[in-house]
């Protein structure tokens, strides 16, 4: 789920500005404390959720279809002030398409889950 507030805003801006963006989150953390899922959904960005007995544990956003972000970092205030994390940023195409797919994978699976 993401409860860091400076990307939610980020997140919000950049659909503020047209960009299509797209979430996909773990049903069972969308309603923690603090998570945004909801209110990304009320600002009119498309959420999915997995709906299923397992964690969706993938942590990656593709910024423009040219830029990975992949990593083990949460998008969570914990991950930014107090976990030990790492995340890549690449524009590497391979890995681009492959996340790509993955995500689209993703988000016609889980196309009911809302």
């Amino acid at each position: 789920t993401i409860t860091c507030t400076e990307i939610y805003n980020e997140i919000v801006a950049a659909h503020r500005r047209g960009v299509r963006v797209r979430v996909v989150t773990d049903d069972d953390k969308q309603d923690d404390r603090g998570s945004k899922t909801m209110s990304l959904k009320s600002q009119g960005i498309e959420v999915r959720n997995d709906g299923d007995l397992s964690h969706m544990h993938h942590k990656f956003a593709i910024i423009d279809g040219c830029v990975l972000i992949n990593g083990s970092f949460n998008w969570t205030r914990s991950a930014v002030l107090n976990n030990r994390e790492n995340v890549v940023i690449s524009s590497d195409p391979y890995l681009i398409q492959a996340f790509n797919h993955e995500f689209g994978s993703l988000w016609t699976a889980f196309r009911y889950n809302r």
